[in-house]
């Protein structure tokens, strides 16, 4: 038997797992009230508007399950997944806001304004223990300049290969 103990693992932060069920639950409904109403428009007669409507289908599709794969990322501990849920959520609240100077408030405001707690979940002092920082990459030191060459214009640099 060994002497060693195994190695602990960290425990999910519970706002890590609360921000990505809220995208998850955002995706779910996004789904569940975006399919039918596109199933909707397909039985139109207008071919230019079938076409559209498929394309903008394929496009709200592919989307939606983009934003769940990112918030299982998330969820799993990638930071480059929480950045890009934070934009996402940050640009839907700042055109929800613009669209409040023109049009009353709904039910659809929620959505947005959910996003934006679960990027405030996500970025928590908290939950800055489950995403690992990138390690930085070395760069390349250039040699020391000592002068340039009078006859040649050539930067003398001091010897690093010792």
């Amino acid at each position: 038997m060994s002497t060693q103990a195994a190695p602990t693992t960290t425990a999910r932060p519970t706002v890590v797992t609360i921000a990505a069920a809220i995208w998850w639950v955002e995706t779910v409904v996004r789904l569940a009230v975006g399919v039918p109403r596109l199933l909707v428009s397909l039985g139109t007669e207008d071919t230019g508007l079938l076409v559209a409507t498929v394309v903008g289908g394929v496009l709200f599709l592919a989307l939606t399950l983009f934003f769940g794969w990112l918030a299982l990322r998330m969820w799993r501990g990638s930071g480059t997944a929480r950045l890009w849920l934070a934009i996402i959520a940050g640009l839907g609240l700042v055109s929800t806001l613009i669209g409040l100077v023109t049009t009353p408030p709904d039910w659809a405001v929620l959505e947005p304004i959910a996003l934006a707690v679960a990027a405030v979940l996500s970025y928590l002092p908290s939950a800055r223990g489950w995403f690992p920082k990138a390690e930085r990459r070395p760069r390349r030191v250039e040699p020391k300049t000592l002068g340039w060459d009078p006859e040649t214009g050539e930067r003398i640099t001091e010897d690093t290969e010792r």
